[in-house]
């Protein structure tokens, strides 16, 4: 029964011994077939020249390799008219001409390699008793065949990165069967309109709202709905507040006074006694000398100046490129003082072992404070970095009898990355501190209670895709006069259709940037060093359903 299994009867092998050799399973089969067909002209032959032996791997027993000593018939060709005057006969349905594993065997091993890599599954499958070299596996990649492309109804495209900063490619989804259809080396407009003219007949594509695969979708298929990813319409809505915050500093301190005003007791018990121990007597906070002042005037002056130079040419009808390439200045900074109200200002205070030191002066001495401080206003080392610090000043300390209480706590405002957040995220959503925290920044300021108002009508419109509130919206966001705001909606005008179809219609783009991550995870399982059609043959794998 189990050798009926292993070699069914239309493979034509009888089994004549099993044993062990070194750990390795041998079954020695014989061809039972009479007659063969020639592989080059096709006629039927039943006159046997010799046999020989090959010696494939095949699939592991009890976890042991296994290798087939098969014994094949060589056989005469009959016929005068063909070039070959004798052939082997074929076992194609268990052995491919001169390979040296079974296909069933290959098979295993190729799912492998797509699910591990080449490095990966070499050493699984040596523990599994499939014993092969990565280099095998990657060859077995690149030489599976590619999978059928039928031309999708509904489609989702989406950029990633190959260097982040430098290149990107593109990534095409069947959103219907949540399956990548193809892969592009690049994300230009022209790329993407020859895929799609190559397969016509797609009725709705789902894109993020760049410029390049706008232009690619209505030239490559003018007939098809476009759709804008509506992750994408919040997120650029959270980033248009956060530059909207840039520039207001107050509305940033006032979300941060209730700590300075009531401390919570959780804060409190952080600090032990083992952290403050041997303080000495807090003095009172060094003042800025007046050549410091005097700096820190004069960058201001120049940071004011170049703020009324990027508005003045930016009037005069200079791109955002050109400006930054006239005043020696980044796209990002050129864009940001555009869409600024006022001359954006940096995080107050001095630098940060200038920050660190006046702390300590004051009379903090604890570690996890500070570096929390250092943390609201942009630093991004360990605490260990600053633990450090800490302790080699503590050696410095006269040794007290008892404890000083600390200083009070200097008020870091708020960044605007996190103060951005309370202006999109719905209101059952926000915790008392956070509500109470808005509640100042409204007061703190009138445009950015406004900014809040409309923020939260927009994220309202999305959610519960009310694509009639539209026109009202950017109509209200016009008589705004909130520059960072007119500058998002002037963008959705200009894509007004596809924000629209967003808003009606159910499909969108969240699959298409799961596909990415999983294309991310394939690219760093490689180590980032796998060429494109690597890369591109395992992210379009297709595995078999049980």
């Amino acid at each position: 029964m189990l050798t009926k299994t292993v070699f069914p009867d239309e493979l034509q092998l009888r089994v004549d011994r099993v044993g062990v050799e070194d750990r390795t399973v041998v079954i020695s089969v014989t061809s039972t077939s009479e007659k063969s067909v020639c592989p080059h002209c096709e006629t039927v032959s039943e006159r046997i020249h010799s046999c020989y032996q090959r010696h494939p791997a095949d699939l592991p027993l009890a976890g042991c390799a296994v290798r087939l000593d098969m014994n094949i018939h060589r056989f005469f060709c009959d016929n005068h008219q063909c070039e070959t005057r004798t052939f082997a006969e074929r076992v194609s349905d268990l052995l491919k001409p001169y390979a040296h594993r079974t296909n069933r065997l290959a098979n295993q091993q190729r799912r492998v390699a797509f699910d591990a890599g080449g490095e990966a599954g070499a050493r699984l499958l040596n523990t599994l008793g499939m014993p092969v070299s990565h280099d095998t596996l990657l060859r077995l990649i690149r030489n599976a065949p590619e999978p059928g492309v039928n031309t999708p109804r509904v489609l989702g495209i989406d950029d990633w990165a190959k260097r982040k900063g430098q290149s990107y490619g593109t990534i095409l989804v069947v959103l219907e069967a949540h399956q990548p259809v193809d892969l592009l080396p690049d994300s230009s407009a022209e790329l993407v309109a020859e895929w799609l003219k190559a397969h016509p007949g797609i009725e709705i594509i789902s894109r993020d709202r760049g410029v390049e695969y706008i232009k690619g979708a209505t030239d490559g298929a003018p007939d098809a709905i476009q759709i804008a990813d509506r992750w994408h319409l919040l997120k650029n809505l959270r980033d248009t507040l956060k530059r909207l915050l840039e520039s207001k500093r107050d509305c940033l301190r006032a979300a941060a006074e209730e700590v300075a005003d009531e401390p919570s007791e959780s804060k409190q018990e952080e600090i032990s006694p083992a952290d403050i121990e041997a303080h000495a007597k807090p003095v009172e906070r060094v003042s800025t000398s007046a050549s410091t002042e005097q700096e820190k005037q004069a960058r201001y002056a120049r940071r004011q100046e170049r703020y009324k130079a990027v508005l003045q040419l930016h009037q005069q009808g200079f791109s955002i490129r050109g400006i930054a390439r006239r005043l020696k200045l980044s796209r990002p900074t050129v864009r940001k003082y555009i869409e600024a109200e006022t001359c954006p200002m940096y995080p107050a205070g001095v630098k940060r072992m200038a920050y660190i030191q006046q702390r300590w002066k004051a009379g903090c001495h604890n570690a996890s404070q500070i570096w929390r401080e250092l943390g609201q206003l942009g630093f991004d080392g360990s605490r260990g970095l600053v633990a450090l610090w800490v302790a080699k000043k503590r050696q410095s300390l006269p040794q007290l009898s008892g404890l000083e209480s600390p200083s009070e706590k200097k008020v870091a405002p708020w960044s605007p990355s996190r103060a951005s957040w309370l202006l999109v995220k719905q209101e059952e959503d926000l915790t008392d501190d956070d509500r109470q925290a808005l509640e100042r920044m409204k007061q703190a300021d009138e445009r950015v209670a406004e900014a809040y108002t409309l923020g939260q009508r927009f994220t309202c419109m999305v959610r519960e895709r009310q694509p009639e509130s539209l026109p009202t919206w950017l109509e209200d966001v016009a008589n705004s006069d909130i520059r960072a705001l007119t500058g998002f909606a002037n963008g959705i005008k200009q894509d007004l259709d596809a924000v629209t179809n967003a808003l009606s219609l159910p499909w969108s783009n969240g699959q298409t940037e799961g596909q990415v991550n999983r294309l991310k995870l394939i690219k760093r399982q490689m180590h980032g060093r796998a060429d494109f059609d690597l890369l591109r043959k395992r992210v379009l794998f297709r595995p078999m359903r049980c």
